[in-house]
């Protein structure tokens, strides 16, 4: 059969934002395939500044801020807190990769609405990672 293109991977992270939006926190239907894919994710290294350029954000923050939901919704479930500690994680690693391609040699930021963002998603992940 015919294979989608690569870049319809794109719209996964985005669609797994509005589902946890429209969800109002909530579990939804395929939130275990959705918790599933942002822990397996094996995304082209072109994601990363393909975003950049064409939707002012990082692609790695981008899917930081899907495991920031996913985590959110998991960790209201006693039985997902491994689920919810993973996302947070494998989210923390994501914005590691953001950092090196927003934040060029000397400080110089590459996009600052894209820094912005990076910022906003690191601040609620680390918020969400500290101890009760």
């Amino acid at each position: 059969g015919s294979k989608a293109h690569p870049a319809l991977g794109m719209c996964v992270p985005i669609m797994i934002i509005l589902k946890c939006c429209s969800s109002g926190g909530g579990a939804y239907a395929d939130l275990n395939t959705d918790v599933a894919y942002m822990l397996n994710r094996n995304d082209p290294d072109w994601f990363e500044t393909g975003c950049l350029s064409y939707f002012d954000a990082a692609w790695s923050t981008m899917c930081a801020e899907a495991c920031l939901c996913l985590a959110k919704i998991t960790g209201y479930n006693s039985q997902s807190q491994d689920k919810s500690s993973a996302l947070i994680k494998e989210g923390l690693k994501c914005l590691e990769v953001s950092a090196k391609t927003l934040e060029k040699e000397y400080g110089k930021i590459v996009n600052s609405m894209a820094y912005s963002y990076y910022s906003q998603i690191l601040s609620e992940l680390e918020n969400l990672s500290a101890p009760v």
